[in-house]
């Protein structure tokens, strides 16, 4: 699995901030909510600190150059679909291109598209060295090229002038686990350096469900969009030949909001999540930052209470700018006059202090800013009204 951690540039001279990390390849919606979580301002900058679980070479090479996180989204797609030869392939495709172009190092647009190149160039395993790669070739596997040698190469016969005679005249390159070399011409591109393509259909919606009967499971399963008008809610029912709650059960989640795919359970009640995910639907983008700050304030009870507060959000005060303890603790601080750069406050914890005046005022620092109530909600968790709600698309499996 790869990672990549987002940090904003904003944020570069805040030592308590650590960014948000992000499991890829991962479809725009959870992109974006890492976005959210970095606290990225819309348009804003951002770059990527951290390359947990790539192969070193990538991860390397990725550190220094310059890219976008929807481009390392996308290769991290490619390089996941290989298995560990193709891996130790392509790493001798990266040095190939780089040999040949004296050590200019690979862009992301040339990390993408040698992922669709391993084709055109030869891998030897275990060859490492130029006195490998002559052995090899003495060896006969390299007759042809052989028979090209100067004269006096060949009656020296040493190894390492031959490895180093073939590496050059076919600009071939070593790795960590072999050697690599052009085997054919061609080079496709898959990215022109503008426009990333999409690894697949994007799936992530407000709250989708895959749902077969209890009884009858090899009947199948399908997955409904929601929201739905209740017509289509009744196309569910004949689906699944019963409205009963018993009568079915969910096997997976997917939406764009964590939270409900952490927790929603098999056993859920559909109405009720058709209008959970009505209510979401109709959120603004700020809304919906909110509502995933404010489920992480309150934590995860039910479905129903995660309606209740998707009905309740102005009870809530929402401060995206909030990043760390520390820092609201050198805030609170600074509001008071108090010079938090004199050597008294040295080894004064703003840590500490940040949680005392957060636990004081109420307030919880969640993973997209700082929570509170503004004033207290109603108690009653009652539903009265019925969403009146959007368009729906199911599939049997």
């Amino acid at each position: 699995m790869y990672y990549v951690t987002i940090a904003a540039t904003k944020y570069a001279d805040c030592p308590e901030y650590r960014g948000a990390e992000l499991k890829v390849p991962a479809v725009r919606a959870l992109v974006q909510d890492a976005m959210e979580r970095a606290r990225v301002p819309v348009d804003g900058e951002y770059r990527m600190i951290t390359f947990r679980g790539w192969p070193d070479f990538l991860r390397e090479r990725l550190a220094r150059t310059e890219a976008d996180v929807q481009e390392v989204n996308f290769l991290a797609g490619r390089v996941r679909q290989m298995d560990q030869e193709e891996i130790s392939r392509y790493e001798g495709v990266l040095a190939c291109i780089e040999t040949e172009r004296r050590g200019h190092e690979c862009s992301i647009k040339d990390l993408i598209n040698a992922t669709v190149n391993l084709e055109y160039f030869d891998f030897l395993p275990g060859i490492l060295k130029d006195t490998d790669l002559g052995e090899n070739a003495l060896d006969g596997d390299f007759l042809r090229i052989l028979q090209d040698l100067p004269d006096e190469v060949i009656t020296l016969m040493d190894p390492a002038k031959v490895g180093a005679y073939l590496r050059h005249s076919e600009k071939g390159a070593f790795t960590r686990e072999g050697y690599c070399f052009r085997s054919k011409e061609g080079w496709q591109e898959i990215y022109d350096g503008q426009e990333v393509p999409l690894l697949e259909p994007e799936t992530k919606t407000f709250l989708s469900v895959r749902v077969e009967e209890r009884d009858h499971p090899e009947k199948g399963d399908g997955w409904f969009l929601l929201p739905c008008r209740s017509t289509d809610m009744a196309s569910l029912w004949s689906f699944l030949s019963t409205p009963c709650l018993s009568g079915y059960r969910i096997l997976e989640v997917s939406s764009m909001i964590p939270a409900f795919e952490e927790h929603i359970g098999p056993d859920e009640d559909m109405e009720a999540l058709n209008e959970l995910a009505g209510r979401v639907a109709e959120m603004t983008q700020e809304e919906l930052v909110k509502y995933k700050a404010v489920l992480e304030f309150d934590g995860w009870k039910s479905v129903e209470r995660s309606l209740w507060i998707a009905e309740r959000l102005d009870d809530y005060v929402f401060d995206p700018g909030q990043i760390s303890y520390a820092g609201y603790g050198r805030e609170c601080l600074e509001n008071l006059g108090v010079d938090c750069s004199d050597p008294a406050f040295e080894r004064f914890s703003f840590y500490q202090f940040g949680m005392e005046q957060y636990e004081a005022a109420g307030m919880k620092l969640t993973a997209y800013g700082s929570v509170s109530l503004d004033r207290e909600p109603e108690l009653s968790e009652t539903q009265e009204d019925d969403l009146q709600m959007g368009g729906c698309a199911y599939q049997t499996m």
